[in-house]
């Protein structure tokens, strides 16, 4: 676990789960990352029913296709990230990123609260209270820990965040099983209907537009590697994490939707020839948005005009990446 120089010394788990429970019925703004994934909204969720009803979650944006389906699963309201919200409540508690680039709602703002999994920067958002564990294969593992839910709602958005962001437990850990363990338990679901609720298209026409997707695959090879790239109308987490598991080691899939949106997937075989979060930041940058992730699974949203020309992108970069990489480490990309 570390801690922040710009912030207090992070308590250790009891002292952190005490002040958590402090908390309980304040006027609490619970916000995350542009783009926010499974893992943010699962955490925001929990958190807030943790705190009480007094707790608002504020996306800066549209969220993915899974976490907005888990916040109507759930029934949980938002409200849209501004100040004046944030003047209202007064508690600002930040979730699941550190990074100015996937944060820019934060712009000039310190946080009261910090929880996060991901390595800080010396560029991180502040924040008075951090809370980070890199060990951590997601934010919804942490929160676990801390917060000890027994209620269905919270467990099921615990379990979702953990499932994703471990990339089907690819980064997990013993303490992760050890959190699923008990959250299974207590969602009383089986894990093939949290896997279903997680990733899969439910109604029969995301079902029929999720085949339709599949003429759009385009593969190409790199050596003994290869890269799919797709496009599709909805759950293109989902559509790229099938691609992988169809056979590609690394997959990109974009959708022109009210945001642009691409997610990036990848084979555990590629860690240290390929960046997928570095690609996704470049990528960002070609729709004139942010993007970022994790060393398996990233995202990118911005302009839906600019996201086949950033399919591009990615698929080159990506190229460039295993192409140059040596002894474990990657070069400089550039396009």
């Amino acid at each position: 676990m570390a801690s922040s120089a710009s912030s207090k010394k992070r308590p250790a788990s009891p002292a952190a789960a005490l002040f958590l429970k402090k908390l309980r019925g304040k006027r609490v703004v619970i916000t995350f990352h542009v783009l926010g994934d499974l893992d943010a909204a699962g955490s925001a969720i929990a958190l807030a029913r943790f705190i009480g009803q007094k707790a608002v979650i504020a996306p800066p944006d549209a969220m993915s296709a899974s976490a907005r389906r888990l916040f109507a699963y759930t029934g949980t309201k938002t409200e849209p990230f501004s100040p004046d919200l944030l003047a209202k409540r007064g508690f600002l508690a930040v979730l699941d990123s550190s990074s100015p680039s996937l944060l820019p709602h934060l712009a000039g703002l310190s946080a009261d609260l910090a929880i996060d999994h991901h390595i800080r920067s010396p560029d991180s958002v502040p924040a008075k209270l951090l809370i980070n564990d890199p060990q951590a294969c997601s934010t919804s593992e942490m929160l676990y820990f801390l917060l000890r839910p027994s209620d269905k709602i919270s467990s099921i958005a615990l379990l979702l965040g953990i499932i994703s962001d471990s990339a089907g437990f690819q980064n997990a850990t013993s303490r992760t099983f050890e959190a699923v363990s008990a959250l299974l338990s207590a969602s009383s679901i089986s894990y093939s209907a949290i896997k279903q609720l997680a990733f899969a298209p439910q109604s029969l026409s995301e079902r029929i537009e999720a085949l339709r997707s599949c003429q759009s695959v385009r593969a190409e090879r790199i050596g003994e590697h290869l890269i799919a790239a797709a496009m599709a109308k909805s759950h293109e987490g989902h559509f790229a994490e099938m691609l992988v598991r169809m056979g590609a080691d690394i997959a990109f899939v974009g959708c022109e939707g009210s945001e642009g949106v691409i997610c990036a997937r990848m084979r555990q075989c590629m860690k240290g020839k390929v960046s997928l979060g570095r690609i996704m930041s470049e990528a960002g940058k070609v729709l004139g948005g942010s993007g970022g992730g994790h060393e398996l699974a990233a995202a990118a949203s911005g302009s839906p005009e600019a996201v086949r020309e950033a399919l591009a992108v990615c698929t080159k970069l990506a190229e460039q990446q295993i192409l140059s990489a040596e002894s474990g480490r990657v070069k400089k990309i550039e396009w």
